[in-house]
């Protein structure tokens, strides 16, 4: 079977990902509650790229995957988050918009039923300015309260740099994705492309963050 170069791009993300889980695996059992939340993230992420790619050798569409992974993603973002910034609003509020999150994702996917092309990026949309938000307010309170000493041994520094680049960086695509894939199939392949390389991006940095935190 031949893949073409976009093909074997997107379908070896799965890579960084098993390297995170890896770290993850030795990592977890001494983490503290956040980090583990981050293994738990990355866990479900090695989960869903398998499944994924079960379905992509034998052509079956995954698309239902997507509104499932965002969710979970959301949740476990925003709890994380809740304990690293330790704000209380934010543990107050965190159920309100995972609730709100989740019946917005519902909502759109119920409404696309019967296009089985249609990506749902309203959530992802959504996902991503809320967690761009949660990673500026880390770097926010780090640098108030200066009480780090090294950044590139600090876990969430690394964690946070990687969701800020992985979402502002993807933000226009998941915005514009569904026009892409209608006006272009070679563009969407493209974009596409562009979207795996930055996951891969996203998954070496959570590894980093789980390797210098690993003495912590």
């Amino acid at each position: 079977m031949h893949y073409s170069r976009e093909q074997l791009i997107v379908l070896f993300t799965y890579l960084p990902v098993l390297v995170a889980a890896w770290m993850a695996l030795r990592r977890y059992r001494g983490a503290d509650r956040p980090v583990k939340l981050l293994c738990w993230l990355i866990f479900f992420a090695l989960l869903i790229e398998s499944i994924s790619r079960i379905f992509w050798f034998f052509k079956v569409s995954n698309l239902f995957l997507w509104p499932i992974y965002i969710t979970v993603e959301f949740a476990l973002l925003t709890w994380m988050y809740s304990l690293v910034l330790d704000q209380k609003w934010l543990t107050t509020v965190r159920g309100w918009m995972l609730a709100a999150f989740t019946a917005i994702v519902l909502v759109r996917e119920l409404g696309q039923q019967g296009q089985s092309v249609w990506i749902d990026n309203a959530g992802r949309s959504i996902e991503s300015v809320v967690v761009i938000l949660l990673a500026l307010s880390y770097f926010y309170k780090v640098f108030q309260e200066l009480k780090v000493q090294n950044l590139l041994v600090e876990p969430f520094f690394w964690v946070s740099a990687g969701l800020l680049l992985f979402f502002s960086g993807n933000f226009l695509i998941f915005i514009f994705m569904n026009f892409i894939l209608l006006y272009s199939k070679n563009l969407n392949d493209q974009i596409w492309v562009i979207h795996s390389l930055m996951n891969y991006m996203l998954y070496i940095t959570y590894a980093i963050a789980l390797w210098v935190g690993r003495g912590k």
